[in-house]
C-alpha cells in the first residue's frame, strides 16, 4: 500500500482532467439517484440505502471539486 504524500506533482492540465473526471462522475450518479428516488417513488417505498449513500458521495465529490477549483486559483497566482 502506498503512503499519502502532501506534496502532488501536478500540472494544472492534470488538475484538469481530474475535475472534468470527477464532473463526469457526479452527473452519473446524480442520474442514478435520481432514478433510484424515481423508482423508489413508483414502487411506493423509501429510496433506502443506495440513494443515501449516492448522495453521500455527491457530497464528496462536490466538496472536491470546490477544492480543487481553490487550489487551482492559488496555483494561478502563484504563476501570475
Amino acid at each position: 500500500m502506498t503512503c499519502p504524500t502532501a506534496h502532488l506533482d501536478l500540472t494544472v492540465e492534470e488538475i484538469d482532467l481530474i475535475e472534468v473526471s470527477l464532473c463526469q462522475t457526479r452527473d452519473i450518479l446524480s442520474d442514478r439517484r435520481m432514478s433510484q428516488e424515481h423508482r423508489a417513488c413508483l414502487e411506493g417505498g423509501t429510496s433506502g440505502d443506495m440513494t443515501r449513500q449516492l448522495g453521500e458521495r455527491l457530497v464528496q465529490i462536490q466538496q472536491l471539486l470546490g477544492r480543487l477549483d481553490s487550489q487551482k486559483s492559488d496555483f494561478g497566482a502563484v504563476i501570475s
